[in-house]
């Protein structure tokens, strides 16, 4: 038999079984933990990709591209040098790499279910929630595209680097092929 007892939430005159409460409380709150731990994780929406040109340093013969940061299912096909009349060079070699970071403190929580009790006493169910506060989150994979292109007359492109540009050839995450310019780097000093 449950006591009944009045609180400062209701009155005197109204009598509140507390265990009944807790119990549809601790059902509401366990359902509802239980739908947030089976919830998959949201997908990343796609990333735009990042590309940057550089000499290869003050008597350049050849100009560095790099493609960062390219989301899973995109893909570099080609990386070209566009010359003032035209002219079109082409990367001879593209160097892929990848590289994984971790998601950093306090990540997604986890929740953890649990039994204890033994045959002498009562089993005991039990729920945990928490938070990693180590970076141990899910990593996050980025990959990433080098390539070199060789100055057809470094002389030349030195006199007037505004006249030439580079082109990124890439294929998006949704199969869209897609091309990114960028203005071809000056000459350092």
């Amino acid at each position: 038999m449950m006591a009944t007892q009045p609180s400062a939430l209701f009155p005197a005159g109204i009598k509140v079984q507390y265990g009944v409460m807790r119990g549809h409380f601790a059902i509401v709150l366990l359902s509802s933990l239980f739908l947030a731990a089976c919830a998959g994780d949201q997908a990343e929406p796609p990333r735009p990709l990042k590309a940057e040109a550089r000499l290869n340093g003050p008597e350049a013969t050849a100009i560095e591209v790099r493609v960062l940061d390219i989301p899973a299912g995109a893909r570099v096909e080609r990386v070209l040098l566009i010359g003032p009349g035209g002219q079109r060079i082409e990367a001879p070699e593209l160097n892929r790499s990848s590289r994984e970071s971790g998601a950093g403190a306090l990540s997604r929580p986890s929740i953890g279910f649990g039994v204890t009790g033994g045959s002498a006493s009562r089993i005991n169910p039990s729920i945990s929630l928490g938070w990693s506060l180590t970076g141990n989150g899910p990593a996050r994979r980025s990959r990433e595209v080098s390539a070199l292109i060789a100055l057809p007359d470094p002389a030349a492109y030195r006199a007037v680097p505004a006249a030439w540009r580079v082109e990124v050839h890439h294929v998006d995450v949704t199969g869209q092929a897609k091309i990114i310019t960028l203005p071809a780097p000056l000459a350092v000093q």
